[in-house]
């Protein structure tokens, strides 16, 4: 599945308060209407990292789809 873009998932995390971990920002994503490639990239994420702000979001998600930090 590819990455969604940065906007793309921007758009979907607009309202998610920070810091959080993937389960809000799968919450988040998913009622603001994220589809398959938003929902999978973060599902992907580990369960136990918490995020600082969108940047360490994007970081994170970039990093897991051109097989950088896990």
């Amino acid at each position: 599945m590819p990455a969604p873009d940065r906007t793309s998932l921007e758009q979907h995390l607009a309202e998610t308060e920070y810091p959080c971990g993937r389960e809000e920002l799968l919450r988040r994503a998913a009622a603001a209407g994220g589809g398959d490639s938003v929902l999978g990239s973060l599902g992907g994420l580990p369960d136990s990292d918490r995020y600082d702000n969108f940047d360490a979001v994007w970081e994170a998600v970039s990093a897991k789809h051109i097989g950088g930090a896990p």
